[in-house]
């Protein structure tokens, strides 16, 4: 069986790991899809009576334009240079530069998950290694240009303590990936990284604060599909079916709608989703649905609009099972936000023929561009997983109504394509944007 042989003039364009996700493939030093650290990054303060900027700090990441925030990812190294210029004396008692990542909820509860700082400057540091003696009231006096150079290299993943010990315990610490930076007004989670510069000054007087925001994202790619796919992608031509290509597609478990037209009518459904389980974001999920139904009727009445099959993001909140110095947590504390973030576009299957009283249905399911890979740090955690939810027609209701998913599957998303053809799309133009 393949899918319908219409070929599309364009090509698509352009995690951590998870209990129950799909393998999918580390970055490897192959960087073809990845934008070059070329673009350049300026910030600065001014001062208030002049104007001038007197502390500048530059750098250069892979972001795609000037407007973009500093892009980094997995593995980067954040570099740059940090310049002051005073043109009359300041007490400066300290130069810092300062890596953070923040995980904030509900917009009033905000946690460091990562912290990184240097000391550019240090007033008490430069009067230990002068030979001649400097009194306590000229130390830090500062005046003319400076230039400091800076590098963070990023890490993979962060540790953090978990529990502390009691009764005579070891502390735990659990292991997460750095999680992709991201703002979701939806859900109300955000996870943010800056880069921030202090100037702290002598006596009484305030510092100074220069805060970047940066743009993290963790480099990962799916496995690369069956060979026969590859071959379709790279020759635009159609998809083997799974009865061709086994390796290509995987079966999902066959459910049994029931509703009502007129009377009660049993329905069995049975869904093959693309291979691998992880995919690429402004990639596509190839689907196949055959739909078993004896009833005449309602067979007549079964279209492409008929099909609900989502792409569903599941949020947990909270804390599972833990230990902490003043007492023990008895039971998790877990609260579950189910967003659907894409849906599928179907059309009939031709090439399957009519087979009976089985009807089937391609689609395609379009995994959203800015969708944030899955992540788990601190109390927060999303995953994915494509959802099948049933079949309507005019006239034909099922019973009972579906609260929930009737059949579900967790799958990746990553932020890279594999090393392999770039998935193609084969919606047929007028079924395109349904």
């Amino acid at each position: 069986m393949s899918l319908p042989t219409y070929q599309p003039d364009y090509a698509v364009s352009s995690q951590v790991d998870l209990p129950r996700l799909p393998v999918y493939s580390q970055a490897t030093e192959t960087l073809w899809d990845v934008p070059p650290t070329v673009q350049e990054h300026r910030y600065h303060l001014t001062a208030k009576k002049t104007g001038a900027q007197w502390l500048v700090l530059t750098m250069k990441s892979r972001a795609t334009s000037p407007t973009e925030a500093p892009t980094f990812y997995q593995g980067a190294n954040i570099a740059g240079n940090l310049s002051m210029q005073l043109d009359k004396e300041e007490s400066i008692d300290e130069v810092t530069l300062s890596l953070y990542g923040r995980l904030s909820i509900f917009s009033h509860s905000t946690s460091n998950f990562f912290y990184s700082s240097k000391t550019l400057y240090s007033a008490a540091e430069r009067s230990l290694e002068t030979d001649s003696p400097v009194s306590f009231l000229k130390r830090g006096r500062l005046k003319g240009s400076y230039e400091w150079s800076f590098s963070f290299r990023l890490p993979k993943g962060v540790s953090i303590l978990s529990s502390i010990a009691i009764h005579g315990d070891a502390s735990e610490r659990e292991n997460y990936h750095l999680p992709p930076s991201f703002s979701d007004d939806q859900a109300n989670v955000h996870v943010q990284y800056s880069l921030v510069a202090r100037v702290s000054r002598g006596g009484f007087k305030a510092g100074s604060k220069l805060t970047i925001p940066l743009a993290y994202i963790p480099l990962a790619r799916p496995t690369p599909p069956s060979i026969l796919r590859q071959l379709a992608y790279q020759e635009s031509h159609p998809l083997v079916g799974p009865d061709g290509d086994p390796d290509g597609w995987k079966a999902l478990a066959p459910v049994t709608v029931k509703g009502i037209l007129f009377k009660t009518v049993p329905v069995e459904a049975e869904c093959r989703i693309s291979r691998p389980l992880s995919y690429t974001r402004g990639g596509p999920i190839h689907l196949l649905i055959s739909i078993k139904c004896n009833n005449k009727q309602l067979y007549d009445l079964l279209t492409t609009q008929s099909v609900h099959f989502s792409l569903l993001q599941r949020i947990t909140f909270g804390e599972a099972l833990q230990r902490t110095r003043f007492s023990e947590r008895l039971a998790p504390q877990i609260t579950i936000k189910t967003l659907e973030r894409a849906v599928a576009s179907w059309w009939r299957d031709l090439s399957a023929g009519e087979c009976g009283s089985t009807k089937t249905f391609a689609g395609e399911l379009l995994v959203p561009n800015d969708l944030t890979p899955a992540c788990r740090i601190l109390h927060y955690g999303h995953e994915y997983e494509l959802a099948f939810y049933g079949l309507s027609a005019v006239g034909f209701m099922q019973n009972p109504l579906p609260k929930k998913p009737l059949l579900t599957e967790p799958v990746g998303v990553v932020t890279a394509f594999a090393q392999a053809p770039r998935p193609r799309s084969y919606v047929p133009p007028e079924y395109d944007g349904i």
